[in-house]
């Protein structure tokens, strides 16, 4: 068993380094299925898994394959498929998803980084083409006593094909509830590549500073190339992220309002979290590893007239 939660300890087979780190979080490598634990038994400072947004669970664990754990040579990770009709009729939307709750109770700056892969066999319904389906999103926690404000996650990464291409588009920011108090707040689509290759393994690594005012903000790398646009001197987008103080869930799987007539799947091979560059990789950071340089963002250019055409749409199925 390789998932392995960390308050002090040096981490040279895990990472690569021998230099003692403090502060890493977590790591799982998906060699078991991941353990249920009712959130009312834990801590804030403890990190765990919950089903609790999966259709169904059964001895904590999950029915109808929705999650799984593939072995392919020395190669193990988790599989999350959607079947047909697996609507969850309580919080409703079609679900197959792991939720990672706890760790940062102080909201302090993380970085967290997974690998992940939709598989070669992924075939949508012509009706469901140009719809968008959640991946990871970072989702807030609202106590029962309190009116929503806000509807959806502050970051939600999503998977689309269109124009005969497939995206993997960030959305981020606070989205109000119409009428409520934070109505006219919206978040937007900040970053997308439209050329995701199925069968493929991409890496996604996220920094984070967890804010409920724009000093908050969000830095993300497609397999080590900047992601996030460049403003100038980094690939940061600022914005508030935090929609309280209570810290935000990290969920991934899908998610998707929409059914399909075949089971559609995607794979994760890990999913990291520390509190820097150094915790997360085991190496210092260069200038070149934070912030790129203007020309690893050209390639964004191209992408302007996609992201706007989204934003297009969106408005107008609202």
């Amino acid at each position: 068993m390789k998932k392995v939660f960390y308050l002090v300890i040096c981490s040279c087979l895990l990472l690569g380094s021998c230099k003692k780190r403090s502060d890493i979080q977590f790591f799982d490598d998906f060699d078991e299925l991941p353990k249920h634990k009712d959130p009312k038994d834990v801590t804030e400072s403890e990190i765990r898994y919950s089903y609790h947004s999966l259709v169904e669970k059964e001895d904590q664990k999950p029915l109808n394959n929705s999650l799984q754990i593939i072995e392919d040579g020395e190669l193990s990770y988790l599989k999350s498929t959607l079947s047909p009709g697996q609507l969850h009729k309580k919080i409703r939307g079609y679900r197959a998803e792991l939720t990672l709750h706890g760790g940062n109770p102080e909201l302090k700056e993380e970085w967290i980084e997974w690998r992940f892969m939709i598989p070669k066999d992924y075939k949508l319904d012509s009706t469901n083409i140009g719809r968008e389906v959640s991946i990871v999103q970072f989702h807030y926690v609202k106590p029962k006593s309190e009116e929503k404000i806000i509807t959806g996650p502050t970051v939600d990464f999503t998977y689309l094909e269109q124009y005969s291409k497939n995206m993997l588009i960030l959305h981020y920011g606070i989205n109000g509830v119409k009428n409520g108090l934070l109505h006219g707040n919206k978040w937007r689509p900040i970053a997308l590549n439209d050329e995701i290759i199925k069968g493929q393994w991409y890496t996604v690594r996220v920094n984070i500073n967890w804010s409920l005012t724009n000093t908050g903000y969000i830095a993300v790398w497609l397999n080590g190339k900047p992601f996030t646009p460049y403003n100038g001197i980094n690939n940061k987008v600022y914005g508030a992220n935090l929609y309280n103080s209570i810290q935000n869930t990290l969920k991934f799987g899908f998610y998707r309002y929409w059914d399909n007539s075949n089971p559609t799947s995607i794979n994760f091979d890990y999913m990291k979290k520390a509190r820097s560059y150094m915790e997360l990789t085991g190496k210092e950071p260069t200038p070149m590893d934070l912030y790129g340089t203007s020309e690893d963002y050209r390639y964004l250019e191209d992408k302007k007239r996609v992201l706007s055409e989204i934003s297009l749409r969106e408005e107008k199925l609202e």
